[in-house]
């Protein structure tokens, strides 16, 4: 299945980030963690039959289809968003502002980012039959 799909990758990309730890790469954490949230993301817009085909477009139609629609917690919504604009800058290779807190914090929300996403992709399919 699709969705199991996404969210496998999205377990790769979090248990990677162990080794990251390990060899003190702190913006290939953030990296990381983006990747999982992107992942498990895709796999909510499998459940709902949404296509995107950019980064932004996917901020908006998630924010259209589960945040304006109280399915998905606004705050994890901006935490999603601050940490998209962090890999903006591990990207641009500007890595002088990664720790090892930036990580940590980032690693741990990210998990409970993915716990919670999961669980809405369990929960969605009962709430549409009642």
């Amino acid at each position: 299945m699709i969705i199991d799909a996404w969210i496998s990758k999205s377990e790769r990309h979090i248990g990677i980030c162990e080794l990251y730890f390990n060899m003190e790469d702190y913006p290939f954490i953030i990296n990381s963690c983006f990747l999982a949230m992107y992942s498990v993301i895709k796999a909510l817009f499998v459940l709902k039959n949404i296509e995107c085909k950019t980064l932004e477009g996917l901020i908006y139609l998630l924010k259209i289809n589960y945040v304006d629609e109280g399915l998905f917690d606004r705050n994890l919504f901006r935490f999603f968003c601050k940490t998209k604009e962090l890999n903006s800058e591990f990207l641009q290779i500007n890595w002088n502002i990664f720790d090892e807190n930036i990580a940590f914090e980032t690693f741990n929300k990210t998990k409970f980012f993915i716990v919670y996403s999961k669980n809405l992709l369990n929960e969605l399919p009962k709430l549409e039959i009642e």
